[in-house]
């Protein structure tokens, strides 16, 4: 296993002081010096397809919707010919869909190796007529409709998602968003020995069903004395959160974390993960490595502008399912060159791992919830090159929750919208190059839901613009949300512009909590954190 002896004198001293004020350029020293186990920046680099190492693929052609019978003149119902063509390609390749303008009445389920490819986003547009209401059915949680934030026009997901009716199974109706989750299958081997977060190689009982390459999902039993989740929130102020009163995050509703990773080699019964650890293997959370259960992957969509037809506004979780694209237990899936408008939530990430959404732009006059939410487990999933940009209001902005840990948000502009957390303990987060207007209602989430944010969450090179009439607005001062180290445990700010440092505490304990600042009112060294870890890891 990997010795924990490479932190530098920089790293060891971020540990010990609070808000640490020091350079960009310190800073990224004592990363680079400790990737995978330094105490404030988490290492992103494995975030979006396949761990970033290798570019998007881009399958033939295997069917065409216009061969198909689609019109893409705006007014006919191509509903049948983009499922016709879907089925076609299952499995085999990409669906063609040429320039023009094409109506659909129902949501499209894309399959494993099956890719969606438009003629680019200025020049094939996809307008849907009925929303997940009418094409899925009502789905609601507690009376709030399931629509508000999970579900998609495109959605990629695996067939046992939906029972013979088209209708969304629920798997265990006691749990919380149940039918979202991995689902983990039988146990192939147990942690034999404990291992630290940042190890990559860990020791089994018994190695036989395991190889290279496999893709596994690694779970944490969650004892109900939040032993792991006071892990998960790392600094020690944290103890003294009302750890009880997250019923969410503690079983039976929640009872085991649960992290998919590749297996990269074997020997005997050692075995090298693709990536290291995000949180410590120990006895008492009996870890083990797991059939990861139905999922999809190398699914993709591409080239497309998406037109929902939302209300300008709606009642707070009252979506009908005007909503973008979804992962859903994804793995290695993506979405590129898209535009989305009027949607009520644009992109949504579920139980996802190692997806990448490039190129985006959210428009529209209507209100979104979420213009993008991770959610659920999803981990080292990437949004980069996005512009939110024309709707009247969003109600949150940028999402993350419910253990999510790994992704980055990277190079955005946000002309509506804040840093969101809707609570559960997501963590090892990175949101880079981004300006935004922090003119939202601000972040949500239920109190069942534990913490406001979990460990290392790192805001790089990020810029406020109060410049318009409502920025910040809705009571928010500038830094609320996205400089806010009294609420971020072990957390860094670096180049935050246009916002003072807001001491406000946010749905957590009050005191320090070892985050650091550096860079403060400038353009750090580095603009884009995640870029630099990447060529750091790969070198390119």
């Amino acid at each position: 296993m990997k010795k924990h002896l490479a932190h530098s004198f920089a790293a060891v001293c971020l540990i010990a002081t609070s808000h640490a004020q020091l350079t960009s350029d310190a800073l990224w020293k004592s990363y680079a010096a400790a990737p995978d186990t330094h105490p404030n920046i988490p290492n992103c680099s494995y975030a979006g397809y396949a761990r970033g190492e290798k570019p998007l693929p881009e399958p033939a052609v295997v069917a065409n919707v216009r061969e198909l019978g689609a019109k893409g003149d705006g007014t006919t119902d191509d509903t049948a010919a983009f499922k016709a063509a879907i089925t076609k390609a299952a499995g085999k390749g990409a669906v063609l869909v040429p320039a023009g303008k094409y109506l659909l009445s129902s949501h499209l389920v894309l399959p494993s190796s099956t890719v969606l490819r438009g003629a680019g986003s200025d020049k094939t547009t996809l307008e849907f007529s009925k929303p997940l209401n009418d094409t899925v059915g009502t789905l609601t949680d507690t009376g709030s409709s399931v629509w508000s934030w999970s579900g998609g026009m495109i959605w990629m997901g695996p067939p046992d998602t939906f029972g013979a009716d088209g209708k969304v199974i629920q798997a265990e109706p006691q749990r919380v968003q149940s039918w979202e989750y991995w689902r983990p299958g039988a146990a192939l081997a147990q942690a034999a020995g404990p291992a630290k977060r940042g190890d990559s190689t860990i020791t089994v009982d018994k190695a036989a069903g395991l190889k290279p390459g496999q893709f596994v999902l690694m779970t944490w039993e969650n004892p109900s004395d939040a032993s792991l989740l006071k892990h998960i929130a790392a600094h020690p102020s944290m103890e003294a959160y009302n750890w009880p009163s997250a019923t969410w995050l503690l079983p039976p509703v929640y009872p085991q974390f649960q992290w998919p990773v590749e297996i990269k080699a074997v020997a005997g019964n050692s075995v090298t993960l693709a990536q290291p650890l995000r949180v410590d293997i120990r006895p008492e959370w009996k870890v083990a490595l797991r059939e990861p259960g139905g999922f999809v992957q190398q699914a993709g969509v591409e080239g497309l502008h998406l037109i929902m037809r939302a209300p300008r506004e709606h009642k707070h979780f009252r979506s009908v399912g005007w909503n973008g694209v979804l992962f859903n237990r994804a793995y290695n899936c993506w979405a590129r060159d898209m535009q989305i408008s009027g949607a009520e939530n644009a992109v949504i990430f579920t139980a996802a791992k190692n997806c990448s959404m490039i190129g985006l732009k959210i428009d529209g006059e209507q209100m979104n919830h979420h213009s993008i939410a991770m959610r659920v487990n999803s981990a080292d999933c990437l949004v980069h090159d996005f512009t939110v940009a024309g709707m009247w209001r969003v109600k949150h902005g940028i999402n993350v929750e419910w253990l999510t840990n790994g992704c980055v948000y990277s190079k955005g502009n946000m002309a509506k919208g804040t840093f969101d957390s809707h609570r559960a303990l997501s963590f090892d987060l990175i949101r880079t190059e981004i300006t935004l207007t922090n003119d939202a209602d601000g972040p949500g989430g239920a109190g069942q839901a534990g913490p406001f944010i979990g460990a290392r969450v790192a805001h790089w090179n990020v810029k406020v613009d109060t410049s318009k009439p409502n920025s910040p607005g809705n009571g928010n001062a500038p830094g609320d949300f996205t400089f806010m180290p009294l609420t971020f445990p072990n957390g860094a700010f670096v180049g935050i512009q246009g916002a003072a440092r807001s001491d406000k505490v946010r749905d957590t304990v009050p005191g320090e909590k070892g985050s650091v600042i550096a860079d403060e009112g400038k353009v750090p060294a580095i603009p884009n954190l995640y870029e630099a870890q990447r060529k750091l890891r790969l070198g390119k």
